[in-house]
């Protein structure tokens, strides 16, 4: 099944400094709902363990990530592959970050999913609103991280062509 995602998140801090926090690997480990664990192998390559729960179904998956594309402080492109226990996914999403006129950022974000297994015979609907929900918490983590004042080091970049997932 193919879901397609779009939203946009303000952000209460300027483009450089949300550019720091969406390309440290610790803030994301932090930020992303259900992650047990996250692991840069590369500066272009993650490796996460995500739990994420849909009604009944509760899988653990093993994510390959891969930043695609990167245009300091105005676009990230990512690819994702996750397999749990008859469940999997592959997903590719963008980030347009611009300035808002009072200073602050907006996240402008797209993505789309092939999801298989038990979690798409759930539908669309249903993970639809579940994805909408933790996308929003990612976003409000986020936020909570640049108004603590955590610190944050961009440290992810675009792969080479040669090393897309």
């Amino acid at each position: 099944m193919t879901m397609e995602f779009s939203g946009t998140a303000e952000l209460d801090a300027n483009r450089e400094t949300a550019w720091a926090y969406f390309t440290d690997p610790d803030v994301l480990a932090r930020c992303a709902p259900g992650c047990k664990s996250m692991t840069a192998k590369s500066s272009s390559e993650l490796e996460a363990t995500l739990s994420v729960g849909v009604g009944s179904v509760r899988p653990t998956f093993d994510v390959d990530i891969v930043i695609t594309e990167s245009q300091y402080p105005a676009l990230l492109r990512m690819a994702a592959d996750g397999d749990a226990s008859r469940n999997a996914f592959e997903t590719t999403a963008e980030m347009q970050l611009r300035e808002a006129e009072d200073g602050t950022s907006v996240a402008e974000w797209t993505a789309s999913a092939e999801v298989s297994g038990l979690l798409a015979s759930l539908g669309q609907r249903a993970l639809g609103s579940v994805t909408q929900r933790l996308v929003g918490s990612f976003f409000d983590d986020l936020e909570d991280e640049i108004q603590s004042g955590a610190p944050a080091e961009s440290r992810l970049e675009a792969a080479e062509a040669s090393e897309t997932v």
